[in-house]
């Protein structure tokens, strides 16, 4: 059972070098709480920035978080040591952007942010389910195709933005068509969820092979990054169902 999380990589290195488990290790318990710790600051940054009224400041503010979001997740990533601190400057700044834009939406079309949120644990629930039953088992292919998967879906969105900075025809036709949105919407949902697979298969391997205690961060980290990701794709479905279904 092999990570391609670099940060785990290192760590899984370095305990094979010296041939024995770490002194402190990580337990499924531990990765449970810091979970906990990081949706909890993700949920309540989320329910502070709506209750604030930050009317005409509301855009400057959802800016600043993504650039902070980006920073602290891309850092987060470097360590496990890096990763409590950095990762939870992140879920405070997601939560932010979360809560605004959630809050958008409802306003907009009442009734996404529950959908999203109950799409979200159950997806989470069947996943979970699949995976530690070992209906679903991950493997190098496996871990292959996600990754490819996301540095594909990374790629598609950087050219979109691109041709539709310089091309504005594309965002309009994009936009513009109910279907399209729909369908690469489902496709994120459904590499998200894929993804779960990896993240508990992550969180396996550092258990079972004893790894340091340091390490239930970067596990932890890994699967809000992912549930994050989910809600916000299946925030975008419920807009777009509800808000088409006259």
């Amino acid at each position: 059972m092999r990570s391609s999380n670099p940060a785990i990589k290192k760590v899984r290195n370095l305990n094979e070098a010296v041939g024995f488990g770490a002194a402190n290790p990580a337990t499924y318990g531990g990765v449970g709480l810091k979970v906990m710790y990081y949706l909890a600051l993700t949920i309540v940054s989320a329910i502070v920035f709506i209750a604030l009224p930050l009317g005409n400041a509301t855009t400057g503010v959802l800016i600043g978080m993504l650039i902070v979001g980006m920073i602290c997740g891309f850092l987060a990533c470097t360590s496990p040591k890096a990763t409590m601190i950095c990762g939870s400057i992140y879920c405070v700044a997601e939560g932010a952007m979360i809560g605004l834009i959630s809050a958008l939406f409802d306003a907009l079309v009442q009734g996404v942010i529950i959908m999203a949120l109950l799409s979200t644990v159950l997806t989470l629930a069947v996943i979970a389910l699949l995976y530690f039953t070992g209906v679903v088992r991950v493997g190098s292919k496996f871990r292959r195709f996600i990754m490819s998967a996301l540095i594909a879906l990374v790629l598609s969105q950087l050219v979109f933005m691109l041709l539709a900075l310089f091309v504005p025809s594309v965002s309009t036709a994009f936009y513009g068509s109910f279907w399209l949105q729909l369908i690469i919407t489902v496709v994120f949902i459904v590499i998200a969820a894929l993804s779960l697979f990896t993240d508990f298969d992550d969180i396996t391997m550092i258990v079972e092979n004893g790894m340091d205690k340091s390490c239930e961060w970067m596990a932890a980290y890994g699967l809000v990054l992912t549930l994050i990701w989910l809600y916000l794709e299946f925030l975008k479905l419920a807009v777009l169902i509800l808000g088409n279904r006259d």
